[in-house]
């Protein structure tokens, strides 16, 4: 009896090893409901794009750089400078026809999901420690400036994964923005250093934090550098922790005398895996250079139970109160009331084909997802986006998706034809 157990537990044991390192890539995310049932279609915008089964983004890495600038690999510790490149994902297999990708990009297919591939990552430069932009870096920020030019959206999207994440699988991710905009967003992807292993998980949370300066470098370039209108900033689960210590190094060099400024736009934090207290004492660092700060949560958020347990500290997309002392709180509570800091809850029982305890809801669910682009591309408030305010217990003022949000949403983007913010066909 004592043998089949042992033999059981290191079948167990070596299942959990084998899932652990296997990171496959992302799968195109399903169909935002804002593209589905005649809304508006993304890809009526940029027709000169849309017909391409590559994916073009922007990508900045504190990763220890490995192989030829042309074709880089990038470790699992971090480097000492801040890389910069292009990177090129593609949608599906080899042959894929835009028929097919068209059809999964609005919901007309029925098939699986295809996979996102990272074709390749092209180097182009580095920044070092305390040093100025190199002239390879400015032909960097160049392009940037070019795509924005040609983009009807003048904002840069930066995008922070996760814990456990590969290079690929962030591309994936940060490449459904670029995709899912119909290839108008200038997108660029900050690729932290993870173990890509999940039961190295604390490492990762060392990493963020040493991660936050390079982002912040990020954020304050792109500003000084290039034409944009704004610096859009998403994170996802522990790319908050990341975002969140960066957002407030740059915030309080904002505001330093004669500081260079800093165009913070957008600030989305998606069921961020963050000290909920050190998150709060973040935000009051930079919310008031950023232009609007949302927090996206799922109070039965799995991943972040877990992460409660192993930081023995609530996290932000699953905060408790209680651990804030007053002065927090209060302002918490102020500034949720206010404009500026966006208080979202996620609630599953409102949002059909959503899991209870779901954690990848921003890409994984086409009521959230929606939400995110009308955000980033839009800079709507919550009420503008259709979502519905309410109370907490504790007196949080927060906003959440009703029934009948697909009904709202509706609303919205007749609204934004007819100020002519999105384009009023719908085929491809």
């Amino acid at each position: 009896m004592f043998r089949y157990l042992a033999i059981f537990c290191l079948v167990v044991a070596g299942a959990t090893i084998a899932i652990s390192f296997y990171q496959p890539p992302m799968r195109l995310m399903p169909t935002p409901i804002v593209f589905l049932g005649g809304l508006s279609s993304p890809f009526t915008t940029n027709p000169e794009h849309k017909s391409d089964p590559e994916i073009a983004l922007f990508y900045a890495t504190n990763r220890l750089p490995v192989g030829p600038r042309n074709d880089r690999l990038y470790a699992v510790v971090p480097g000492r400078d801040l890389q910069l490149g292009e990177a090129t994902v593609r949608i599906g297999e080899e042959g894929t026809t835009w028929d097919r990708i068209y059809a999964w990009s609005t919901g007309a297919s029925d098939d699986r999901r295809p996979f996102l591939h990272l074709s390749n990552l092209n180097e182009q430069a580095a920044i070092e420690p305390d040093q100025p932009p190199s002239p390879a870096a400015m032909a960097w920020f160049d392009k940037i400036d070019q795509a924005l030019a040609a983009s009807q959206d003048r904002d840069v999207i930066v995008y922070v994964h996760g814990a456990n994440t590969t290079v690929e699988r962030a591309a994936g991710q940060a490449a459904q923005l670029r995709h899912f905009t119909g290839r108008t967003s200038v997108v660029v992807l900050f690729a932290w250093p993870t173990a890509e292993n999940f039961l190295r998980y604390p490492r990762d949370m060392v990493t963020a934090f040493g991660a936050a300066p390079q982002l912040a470098k990020l954020v304050e370039l792109l500003s000084q550098h290039t034409i944009a209108d704004k610096v859009d900033v998403l994170t996802y689960s522990a790319g908050g922790t990341v975002g969140s210590d960066a957002l407030a190094l740059a915030g309080r060099k904002a505001k330093q005398p004669d500081a260079e400024p800093v165009r913070i736009g957008e600030v989305y934090h998606a069921a961020p895996d963050a000290d909920f207290r050190r998150f709060v004492a973040d935000m009051r660092d930079y919310a008031d250079v950023a232009e609007r700060v949302t927090v996206s949560a799922n109070l039965n958020d799995s991943a972040l139970r877990l992460s409660q347990v192993i930081n023995r500290a609530s996290r932000a997309g699953r905060p408790d109160m209680e651990e804030l002392d007053a002065d927090d709180t209060n302002w918490l509570l102020q500034s949720a009331r206010a404009d500026g800091l966006e208080l979202l809850r996620v609630r599953p029982e409102n949002i059909p084909g959503l899991s209870r305890t779901s954690h990848s809801f921003w890409y994984d669910d086409p009521w959230v997802s929606s939400d995110v682009l009308i955000t980033l591309l839009y800079d709507l408030a919550p009420g503008e986006r259709g979502l519905m305010d309410a109370a907490a217990a504790s007196g949080v003022h927060y906003w959440t998706f009703t029934p009948d949000y697909p009904d709202q949403l509706a609303h919205v983007v007749s609204r934004l034809r007819q100020q002519a913010k999105i384009s009023p066909g719908t085929g491809g």
